[in-house]
């Protein structure tokens, strides 16, 4: 062969390393090397107390935080949004999650008044921010319990 022809790359070659490239990008994308990845879930998304007296306090609801992913998860903060004084919120969450880890998260519905009452827990981490609605209905002090 002289030194200026070129070779042309059969088509079965040509489609094995279209291939190879193809699966070694998806098995190893380029911008996950070297990255932690850490993958939270939270659950329930919707904690509903229903009715409770106003100025009682309602058994706690029980809210997961889940590291589903394989490093630890940094969890930054714990917060509550909404109607103020109605939801008291508790936690066993360390500020860092293992892989594979769960932490408890507690909240309880105590209305200061009588209506629908709504809330948010939200928790925020390296994935995001996870959110949970909250709600429940103040309903009146009955006279029976007032003696």
């Amino acid at each position: 062969m002289a030194p200026t022809e070129r070779r042309k790359i059969r088509p079965a070659i040509l489609f094995a390393i279209s291939l190879i490239l193809i699966c070694a990008t998806i098995l190893w994308p380029a911008g996950a090397v070297g990255q932690s990845i850490s993958v939270a879930a939270v659950g329930p998304t919707l904690v509903d107390f229903g009715p409770q007296v106003s100025a009682t306090t309602s058994e706690k609801r029980v809210i997961t935080l889940t590291n589903a992913g394989s490093d630890a998860l940094p969890v930054t903060k714990i917060a509550l949004r909404g109607d103020k004084g109605d939801f008291v919120v508790m936690h066993d969450c360390p500020n860092l999650l293992p892989a594979g880890e769960e932490c408890k998260i507690w909240v309880s519905f105590k209305p200061s008044g009588e209506g629908v009452r709504a809330g948010q827990l939200t928790i925020t981490n390296e994935s995001g921010t996870q959110r949970v609605s909250l709600l429940g209905t103040g309903t009146p002090v009955l006279e029976a319990s007032q003696k």
